[in-house]
């Protein structure tokens, strides 16, 4: 059985799997999709899978010609497989958190994006992925990825990640630290759940807003903001809110086509 006979095969059935589920901006994920079962298998029939037992199965299904159980087996493996992620805000405002799941085989670009559309984040200003005085990733700047082939190119499960810290906006410094956790399953495919959150996000370009309305500061402006609910937002339109946003940022973060 020819690769390309699998890759062909793997087009179609994704394209079944997507449509049954509705998925919002289903032709991108298609692509997504598509692209991210492409590296699961160049990794598990390279010379150093990051899974040798994996990579053993999915040989001997391929010389068996048994394409259908290669696609349940590689679904399975990206398609349904979760990594638990804590999310919290460093230093302000400390009550903002989410524990979420994104699908292991996100690459990092798609993660960075996920944590943005949690937290509210128009995806407007500079945003870069770092681990203590270690840039890993070149800020998005002005319309222009600088050198885009790292996050777009490295799934955060062949990383092997611990904790990173997103910062977005370096003219307002919003830091997230980022803990990954353990491995999950879902029944069905999500670009990002969020499991439980502690307030809504941030303020896009209006910090000193946000921390006056926390601390209790006066301030004639924050009546224009509708901050009384900011505890008290409904998980189910959270997870709405974040799913759609994730669409607009990853799709073209700062007018980047990425669909391509």
């Amino acid at each position: 059985m020819k690769i390309q006979e699998i890759y062909d095969y793997f087009w179609d059935e994704i394209d079944k799997d997507l449509e049954i589920q509705e998925i919002e901006g289903e032709d991108y994920y298609n692509k997504v999709v598509f692209n991210a079962f492409v590296r699961l298998i160049d990794n598990l029939l390279s010379d150093k899978p990051y899974d040798l037992d994996l990579a053993k199965t999915l040989k001997s299904l391929k010389r068996k010609n048994d394409i259908e159980s290669i696609y349940s087996l590689i679904k399975r493996e990206y398609l349904y497989r979760y990594v638990r992620i804590n999310v919290k805000s460093i230093d302000f405002p400390k009550d903002l958190k989410r524990i979420m799941l994104i699908p292991i085989r996100s690459t990092i670009y798609e993660m960075m994006m996920g944590v943005l559309a949690t937290m509210d984040c128009y995806g407007e200003h500079l945003v870069s992925l770092y681990k203590k005085d270690i840039n890993f990733i070149t800020p998005i700047d002005e319309g222009r990825l600088y050198d885009c082939s790292a996050i777009d190119n490295y799934t955060i499960d062949i990383l092997d990640l611990k904790s990173m810290n997103l910062w977005y906006d370096y003219g307002e410094d919003w830091i997230f630290n980022i803990t990954f956790n353990k491995l999950e399953y879902l029944e069905e495919y999500v670009p990002l759940k969020i499991l439980k959150f502690r307030g809504r996000g941030i303020l896009e370009d209006n910090k000193h807003i946000l921390y006056d309305y926390l601390n209790h500061i006066d301030n004639e402006y924050i009546e224009e903001f509708d901050l009384d609910d900011y505890f008290l937002d409904d998980l189910e339109d959270l997870n709405d809110r974040a799913i759609l946003d994730y669409d607009s940022l990853v799709y073209s973060y700062m007018g980047i086509d990425r669909s391509k």
